[in-house]
């Protein structure tokens, strides 16, 4: 059988082909193996300098980044599952009548007065709200820990404490201390109030007037260090979880013994 010369140059050119095919299937494998050693022996054969240089270059930012991630996970773990200290005290003022030093005082007495273990126990003073009336955020802010039964005392304006007495959120403070104590306020510092509600045809009908609030200024001037306005009162709420505070409270600001 005749073999032409286009068969015998097909051959020459598959043999070539097959040639150059295991050749570069060697120099693969070749890289392969550079490519293993580079990762897990390389670093091992270096010496001196050139193995510092190679860890900074192949390891450390690795690492870093490891680092990085495991310590974003562990804060918002601890973040989320570290129990919550409960609060044993809770004040909202609206627009806040102390100086910072004089919020800072206040706060860390009621703590002396009522924490046992700062771990578990906390006294809150919120001073975010501008006004529970005219504010939409601090009224919702407001309604919100009203309805979780939070807040134990407010301490406001005068004209904001009426609308608050009109709806109802807070009681009287005579209802709400012992009557030795209440005896001991002096009368100068009890602010009354007569309530206004609302009838279902649109009219009002007034309740019984009632001592709702306590003046705090001389309290401020003591605690600011400088004299203040009478506008600020105190007052309790009718939902509190410790009222059985309200007392301490009380002869705390008037200096009551």
């Amino acid at each position: 059988m005749k073999i032409s010369l286009d068969d015998r140059n097909s051959d020459d050119i598959k043999q070539k082909e097959n040639a150059a095919k295991t050749v570069l299937d060697e120099s693969a494998d070749i890289y392969r193996n550079r490519e293993q050693k580079t990762a897990s022996e390389t670093f091992k054969d270096l010496k001196g300098k050139a193995k510092v240089r190679y860890f900074v270059d192949y390891y450390l930012g690795k690492i870093i980044l490891v680092t990085a991630i495991l310590a974003i996970i562990g804060s918002v773990l601890y973040t989320t599952l570290k129990p919550k200290p409960s609060p044993v005290f809770y004040t909202i003022i609206v627009v806040s009548p102390f100086t910072p030093a004089g919020l800072d005082q206040f706060k860390a007495d009621l703590e002396d007065m009522f924490v046992t273990d700062p771990k578990k126990e906390e006294v809150i003073m919120d001073n975010s709200y501008s006004s529970i009336v005219a504010d939409y955020n601090s009224s919702i802010a407001y309604t919100m820990h009203m309805a979780a039964q939070e807040v134990d005392m407010l301490i406001l304006t005068k004209d904001e404490l009426k609308y608050q007495v009109n709806s109802k959120a807070l009681v009287p403070i005579e209802s709400v201390i012992s009557k030795q104590v209440y005896e001991k306020i002096p009368d100068s510092a009890k602010h009354k109030v007569i309530p206004t509600y609302p009838l279902d045809n649109g009219d009002f009908e007034e309740g019984e007037e009632a001592v709702y609030g306590l003046n705090i200024e001389s309290f401020l001037t003591k605690i600011n260090g400088f004299e203040t306005t009478d506008k600020y009162v105190i007052a309790f709420t009718g939902i509190s979880q410790h009222a059985d505070k309200f007392d301490d409270v009380v002869k705390y600001i008037f200096d009551i013994k």
